[in-house]
């Protein structure tokens, strides 16, 4: 699973320029664009469009960090583990802010600072940052106790 230092170096460009983009275009309206790219003449609830907008930026945000976790550490352990995090997330995490988040406040962007905090933990890629730093830590540990 090594691989070359260019391929790492390009990965974790793109990596952190997906990042980037999805912050900068956090408000793109993801589901309008595909009904548009499909030709489709449809009109979604704004409880659709938020879901599956508030979906599309985890997934694009968690998919450039499997990126910089497999640049960075070239471990599959590691990507085994970000996985694992990844279904917790969109399997139980996201659902429950869904609901809660549309049931108290509807589809604003605009959220109360408990679920702001929780927007922040799912939907942008607070989550596999912090499971990267556990990963230095780890490492550190590791590198350590062997020197």
């Amino acid at each position: 699973m090594q691989a070359s230092k260019e391929i790492r170096v390009t990965v974790i460009i793109i990596a952190v320029l997906v990042l980037a983009l999805v912050y900068l275009f956090q408000l793109f309206n993801f589901l309008l664009f595909f009904t548009n790219v499909l030709g489709l003449n449809v009109t979604f609830r704004p409880n659709t469009v938020f879901i599956f907008n508030k979906t599309t930026r985890l997934i694009l945000n968690d998919l450039a960090c499997f990126g910089l976790i497999y640049a960075i550490f070239q471990e599959k352990k590691y990507l085994r583990v970000a996985f694992y995090i990844f279904l917790f997330e969109i399997s139980l995490l996201l659902p429950t802010y869904f609901i809660i988040k549309l049931s108290l406040e509807g589809d604003s962007e605009i959220s109360s600072p408990l679920l702001s905090q929780i927007h922040r933990m799912i939907i942008n890629p607070t989550l596999m940052i912090l499971l990267m730093i556990g990963f230095f830590y780890q490492r550190a540990i590791k590198n350590k106790k062997i020197s």
